[in-house]
Parts: structure tokens; C-alpha cells; sequence
């Protein structure tokens, strides 16, 4: 067992991820999203979207990088593609955040951990993730599914708290996710780097909605 892959995917993991809802809050405020069930396909439609085609194929990417400046492009394209501006600034906070928080636990440096750090201008939460996880010689299939996991199970939380759900009716509809968590692991096997950021125009949308709720809990 890891622990230091759990640590850092730990929802108590301090980078901020808890104030941002990346688009959902805007979903459930026009009444897109009202149950549990339309809370399941919201997350479904979100994992074969966002996740697959951004942070995983990101992770899986950055993974086969032969040095810092492939990685920096896949930042770039990550930064370019995301259009709400509120959810550029959560993915850089985060990405800030992570690097602060992992300096702040006086682990081991890694030279190559370092070189990202203090060469990236703006760096992105997945791809800080990914250097880190390939720098501390971290399993790549074991950073993947930890990522992933997290990920969804803090876009779960979220919705139970805005829509609200009983706390029962989140795990029930995490534990139908894992399924699809095995399909998504299938599908990136496929995907390829012009496939990077072919993301779902909606959830965009809902993002850039989000800046003009006339009320927020969220951040993004």
C-alpha cells in the first residue's frame, strides 16, 4: 500500500478542491439537476467527458513525456481549452495549492518535481499531480484510479450538498460509478494526445453561468 498516493488524494488533502464545483452549482441551480438520478447521470456524462479526455488522458500523457517541455505543452493545451474563466483560476489555485502544500510536508526532493515547480508559469492541478506521481516513482495504474476515485467522489459530495442528498443516496450512487470507472480506464488505453481536451460544451457553458448566479456556494 502507498500511503503517500492516498495522502495526497485524501479529500482532507488541504489544496481548496472543496470550494469549487467546477459548473455544478450552475446545473442545480436552473433546475438541470433536482434528484439522485439526475445526479447519477450528471456524474456519468461528467467522467466520459472532463475526466476522461482532460485529467486522465492528461495523467496518462505526462506519464509517457520524455522531458519538461512536452509536459509544458499539455499545460498550455489544458489552459487553452478551458474556456470559464472561473474554472482556469480554480485548476491554477489548485495547482498552486498542491505544490505549496507537498513542499510544506519536507518530503524528499526530486529533482524533476522541482525543475516543473520552478519552470511552470501557471501550473494546472492534473498535470502538478502527474509530474509529481512520475517523479516519487508512483505506480501509474495506482495514481490513475486514486485520481480518479478522488475526483468523482468530491463532484459526489458536491452535488449531495446542493441538490441535497441523503448521505445513503451518495454512496448508493458511487458504488453504481464503479463500473464506469473501469470502462474509463478501458476507453484512455485508446486515446491519443490529439484526443486532449475534447471536452462536453455544455458543462463549459454551466461554467461560465456560474460567475453570474445571483447567489453561490461554490467558487466555480
Amino acid at each position: 500500500m502507498n500511503f503517500l498516493l492516498l495522502q495526497i488524494n485524501d479529500t482532507l488533502f488541504p489544496i481548496g478542491s472543496y470550494t469549487h464545483s467546477f459548473g455544478l452549482e450552475s446545473y442545480v441551480q436552473l433546475g438541470k439537476i433536482k434528484n439522485k438520478y439526475d445526479a447519477r447521470d450528471y456524474l456519468k456524462a461528467y467522467l466520459h467527458t472532463q475526466m476522461l479526455y482532460t485529467d486522465l488522458l492528461a495523467i496518462k500523457l505526462i506519464r509517457k513525456a520524455h522531458c519538461l517541455e512536452e509536459i509544458f505543452e499539455i499545460e498550455s493545451i489544458i489552459a487553452a481549452a478551458t474556456s470559464a474563466r472561473e474554472v482556469l483560476n480554480a485548476i491554477r489555485k489548485l495547482g498552486l495549492r498542491f505544490i505549496k502544500t507537498i513542499n510544506a510536508i519536507k518530503l524528499e526532493q526530486k529533482a524533476f518535481f522541482t525543475a516543473y515547480t520552478q519552470t511552470s508559469k501557471n501550473p494546472i492541478y492534473v498535470v502538478a499531480y502527474s509530474v509529481f506521481c512520475v517523479a516519487y516513482g508512483l505506480n501509474y495504474q495506482d495514481s490513475l484510479c486514486h485520481y480518479l476515485y478522488a475526483q468523482s467522489s468530491q463532484a459526489l459530495t458536491n452535488c449531495v450538498k446542493l441538490i441535497p442528498l441523503a448521505q445513503s443516496d451518495g454512496q448508493e450512487i458511487l458504488a453504481s460509478l464503479h463500473k464506469e470507472f473501469d470502462i474509463l480506464c478501458q476507453k484512455l488505453e485508446c486515446l491519443k494526445k490529439q484526443d486532449l481536451c475534447n471536452n462536453a460544451i455544455a458543462n463549459e457553458i454551466k461554467a461560465m453561468q456560474h460567475q453570474y448566479l445571483p447567489t453561490r456556494l461554490y467558487m466555480s
